[in-house]
């Protein structure tokens, strides 16, 4: 019976070792790759689009209370 349970023990730690190596791999791969993704608004300072949000709010003072 112990035999069956070390056994057991050591396949579950080679299959959580594989497993770790296999992410590590997978990680250190999609690292490498370069990413192309680009934003859908390009502006010239982000911070621009902020100072827009707060100018139409100042604009629109009630824009978010409802009238009852």
């Amino acid at each position: 019976m112990a035999h069956s349970i070390l056994t057991s023990a050591k396949r579950g730690a080679y299959v959580a070792i594989g497993l770790y190596l296999a992410m590590v791999l997978l990680v250190s791969l999609s690292a490498q790759t370069p990413s192309t993704v680009q934003p859908p608004i390009q502006v010239a300072y982000p911070a621009i689009q902020f100072e827009h949000r707060a100018q139409a709010a100042e604009q629109a003072p009630d824009a978010g209370v409802a009238l009852l």
